[in-house]
């Protein structure tokens, strides 16, 4: 990858990321809540449009430079552990965010020491993030709310 892709590519990730920062709100809303977008006279399918091909040119982007793996692990991995580790959106992003940056670089570094190619190691790290976060996330829950984890197993609705 030369210079000159790693520029344009910041410049296009910043013009897409302040995009997002200035419609957050109605970005939000549609997610969260789309009848009160309704009610507010939001256009959910212009929003839903605006947000997908945003986020169609910035994965574009990323998969000519560094794979699908590695930009599908990015998008995926952080949110879902996000989703493991708490119900408020500031932790969500806050340990989705600290995940990816800690993932890619312990990736980095594996890499260099093992000679593996970089972006399998992250992804293969992201994976190993992945199963260790989710069910240590879910056994905390379980301690946090004082309840064996046999007996949350047992009360599980039977089919």
């Amino acid at each position: 990858v030369t210079s000159a892709t790693v520029w344009k590519t910041v410049a296009l990730f910043g013009a897409v990321g302040l995009f997002h920062w200035l419609v957050r709100r109605p970005l939000f809303l549609i997610s969260t809540d789309p009848d009160e977008a309704r009610r507010r006279g939001l256009a959910l399918r212009w929003w839903d449009f605006a947000f997908y091909a945003s986020l169609g040119v910035v994965v574009t982007s990323a998969v000519r430079i560094v794979g699908v793996l590695l930009v599908f692990a990015f998008l995926i991995v952080p949110g879902l552990a996000g989703v493991a580790w708490g119900t408020r959106w500031g932790a969500r992003l806050a340990f989705g965010w600290s995940l990816a940056g800690t993932v890619s670089l312990a990736g980095i570094v594996v890499s260099a020491y093992f000679d593996t190619p970089t972006g399998a190691t992250i992804v293969t790290l992201f994976g190993v993030a992945l199963a260790v976060v989710w069910p240590v996330m879910a056994l905390l829950r379980t301690v946090l709310r004082g309840e064996p984890a046999a007996e949350t197993a047992e009360a599980l609705p039977r089919r």
